[in-house]
């Protein structure tokens, strides 16, 4: 569809362009599938976890199936493109969000929240991982993955179950009254989600090609282009819903759905498109290890700082930022040559 993306100005154009509008679908999206989740009743850790986690997530998704079906580069593209999503996800989201918390306090998360998504989030990259070691994504991989998740669901459903027991049923009446004052017609929401999710299939299928402009036209690998390039343009959504979310003081909303949405990514983003793939993929371990490694290596600074005792000030935003200070310089050095793309030879 757009092969006449075909010199470095007119994808440049075409990423910015398309990232606006990858912004604009997904708020529309959310907005759409958030009300649906409040109609059907749907438990609100459940509805973040899937209805939320979709709308946002949408963009790493689309990326991922036009890598397979169109481009037919899943293994450069859209491994590269998800997990580069995922560390820019756990490491900028949540200092972004830190810096822009207006709160006299610290930030505290719940301890038990960061457990169980550090506990899923490491199963789902471990896993990811040992499949790629073996050199290639099956469909028994797609259907591990997207079980993975499932897990993740079911926990929050019945995590709900027993707060919500434990909740005033009038307080929970009002607060129900409350999500109901926006509305909209099931009509609405189908032809909104339709037309959303066209905007966004169509604006990641445009940047997919400026990514393989970008790489052809500096000579440098596609599967950097997609870790950096790629990853930002469709993280942009998560970015600026978690940043004004904290600047109104709902900074650990922000920085637990930041974390929480990746889980999705990794499990639905890339087990959706292998399932269906209908074929083996292969995959090079060498050429994603150091990425998969700064996968946990992000998620393990991030859990350990939201751990902490007194609470997560705005230095420790700073140590988030040099993590991906390092995975850059990487990148960096994998594209001017000086480190081996392949670290295993």
């Amino acid at each position: 569809m757009f092969h006449w993306i075909n010199n470095i100005w007119i994808a440049l154009l075409m990423l910015g362009a398309m990232t606006w509008v990858i912004n604009f679908a997904s708020d529309k999206l959310g907005d759409a599938l958030h009300i649906l989740g409040v109609k059907l009743n749907i438990p609100t850790s459940v509805r973040g976890a899937t209805f939320d986690a979709v709308s946002s997530s949408f963009p790493e998704f689309s990326t991922a199936m036009v890598a397979v079906l169109v481009y037919k580069e899943f293994a450069d593209i859209g491994i590269p493109a998800i997990a580069g999503s995922g560390i820019f996800n756990v490491l900028l989201i949540p200092m972004l969000s830190i810096i822009a918390y207006k709160g006299k306090d610290l930030l505290k998360a719940e301890k038990s929240v960061v457990y169980r998504d550090m506990f899923f989030y490491s199963l789902s990259v471990i896993s990811l991982m040992l499949m790629a070691y073996s050199g290639k994504f099956t469909t028994l991989s797609g259907i591990i993955l997207m079980s993975i998740y499932v897990c993740y669901v079911f926990v929050l459903y019945i995590q709900t179950k027993n707060f919500r027991r434990s909740q005033n049923e009038s307080a929970a009446a009002i607060e129900e009254d409350e999500e109901e004052e926006e509305d909209m017609s099931y009509g609405q929401i189908f032809i909104t989600v339709a037309l959303a999710i066209a905007a966004l299939w169509v604006s990641c299928d445009a940047i997919v090609q400026s990514a393989i402009i970008i790489a052809a036209t500096f000579n440098i690998p596609t599967i950097i282009v997609s870790v950096i390039i790629l990853a930002a343009c469709t993280s942009i959504p998560d970015t600026l819903l978690s940043v004004k979310s904290a600047s109104m003081g709902d900074a650990d909303g922000a920085v637990s759905n930041a974390v929480g949405s990746n889980i999705f990514d990794i499990c639905i983003c890339l087990g959706f498109p292998i399932l269906i793939s209908g074929k083996d993929i292969v995959v090079s371990f060498g050429n994603n290890l150091v990425i998969f490694s700064f996968l946990l290596i992000s998620m393990i600074t991030t859990g350990s700082l939201l751990l902490k005792k007194n609470g997560v000030s705005k230095k420790d935003g700073f140590i988030m930022a040099s993590v991906y200070g390092l995975f850059l310089v990487y990148i960096v050095g994998v594209a001017t040559g000086l480190i081996p793309l392949n670290i295993l030879g």
